[in-house]
């Protein structure tokens, strides 16, 4: 009896060491999928004129285990930049065998803004195609922005700052 308590207790401490270890390998929740989505690799700051306007990154709704789903999210909480002065732009998620792209204009979130890509699946059980990352351009408030997010290998969880950037004008 007292064996299958403390296996039980090693396995429960097990699965919360590796959920701890998933959840700080990718990052931390977004404004499209609230507890359901995580960052892949790096967030990056929109910065215009020295001024943080908003961030940029890759995500990953992994709730439905077999429909997870990478997308591209903006976060843009000075609305100076978004109310009466945005002139339209692109956001998209690209994987090698797969793309999805979103024109629309950004929606309210809680005193700030946000705008994401649409959906691509992530591939399961494809060893050397897994590769995901997002790009973004937009005009709004007079500023030209553009940049691309890190590229996540869903194969083995890491990502690439190769071609990762940020430009506002």
């Amino acid at each position: 009896m007292q064996i299958s308590t403390r296996m039980r207790a090693a396995s429960t401490a097990l699965a919360i060491l590796a959920a701890s270890l998933t959840f700080a390998a990718v990052g931390t929740g977004t404004a499209q999928a609230g507890s359901c989505a995580s960052v892949l690799g790096p967030s990056q700051a929109i910065t215009v004129n020295s001024q943080t306007i908003g961030s940029f990154y890759l995500a990953w709704n992994y709730c439905n285990s077999s429909n997870e789903v990478a997308y591209t999210e903006v976060n843009l909480w000075n609305t100076n930049y978004v109310n009466g002065n945005w002139h339209g732009g692109q956001i998209d998620v690209k994987s090698s065998s797969s793309y999805n792209a979103n024109t629309n204009a950004p929606l309210p979130n809680l005193n700030s803004w946000w705008w994401d890509s649409g959906f691509i699946k992530v591939a399961p059980n494809v060893s050397n195609t897994r590769l995901y990352y997002g790009n973004m351009n937009f005009t709004a408030g007079g500023h030209s922005c553009s940049g691309q997010t890190p590229t996540w290998n869903f194969s083995n969880g890491g990502y690439s700052t190769s071609g990762m950037y940020v430009h506002c004008s």
